[in-house]
């Protein structure tokens, strides 16, 4: 099958944290290692999470729309599952969840803030997930291509990114290569509301910690979709809703098949 589910690790509170695998026909996870596709060059693999902010409750519903679109029998999903494996935590922080909080786990952390160096026990979901994008990223078969946070924000509108800052422009162009993509196809998402951000309050969180693990070559980004409304260039704010946010998943997938040029 081309769809796995995985126990990735138990919360403080014994919750699952689950692990999707949606990919070639084969592919599985064991032991941490996506299995290669048996095409040319090394595995292209996107890992996407969502929810480490409990209380940011659109960024499963986008998660949602990229894993139906992944999973359907739309011809442009095959193609994309032929050649691109995803790797996808749908909840990260399941805890905060169940127990109503709007931000942090249930031990007081908020856990986007602890990639730099996460607990065992106390941020035990970050530090599995660290540890696989690692193990995956240290693997010669496997390209690990980006490494994608899903969020909502609560005062800004439009679904954006923030995107980690380089002085090379050469890699600054590279990592906007993707969302000017994601910009043309989704009328929701804006580039132009995008920022480049290297503001000390960030430090710790995925974005900012994971790249310097694993290399210049993952692109990593947060992205944020607005609670509220998304507006475009000459019209008046329209109010989000549970379809809109999973168009926005569903449009991600599709940019990624113009990333990657798959056309067969």
């Amino acid at each position: 099958p081309f769809y796995k589910r995985d126990l990735l690790c138990r919360t403080v509170q014994n919750r699952r944290v689950d692990l999707i695998t949606i990919g070639p026909e084969g592919t599985a996870t064991s032991g941490y290692k996506v299995r290669p596709g048996g095409v040319s060059g090394p595995r292209r693999v996107v890992f996407i999470t969502a929810r480490v902010h409990p209380g940011e409750s659109p960024a499963s519903y986008m998660c949602h729309g990229l894993v139906e679109f992944l999973l359907s029998s739309d011809p442009q999903a095959i193609l994309l599952r032929k050649h691109v494996t995803f790797l996808i935590v749908p909840m990260i922080n399941p805890d905060g969840v169940f127990n109503g909080n709007y931000r942090c786990a249930i031990t007081g952390n908020d856990l986007n803030r602890q990639w730099d160096t996460p607990s065992a026990w106390c941020h035990t979901e970050n530090y599995h997930i660290k540890e696989m994008m690692q193990m995956l990223g240290s693997d010669p078969s496997l390209s690990l291509d980006f490494v994608i946070d899903m969020h909502a924000h609560s005062t800004s509108m439009n679904a954006f990114c923030f995107v980690n800052l380089d002085d090379d422009l050469t890699k600054m162009q590279r990592e906007l290569h993707f969302l000017r993509l994601l910009d043309a196809n989704c009328k929701m998402f804006s580039l132009a509301t995008s920022r480049i951000c290297c503001d000390p309050s960030k430090g710790g969180t995925g974005r900012r910690s994971l790249p310097e693990v694993l290399g210049e070559h993952t692109h990593c980004y947060t992205l944020e979709v607005s609670f509220f409304c998304y507006q475009t260039q000459g019209q008046r704010p329209t109010a989000f809703t549970q379809q809109g946010y999973m168009e926005i998943g569903k449009q991600c997938a599709l940019s990624f098949m113009e990333y990657y040029k798959i056309t067969r």
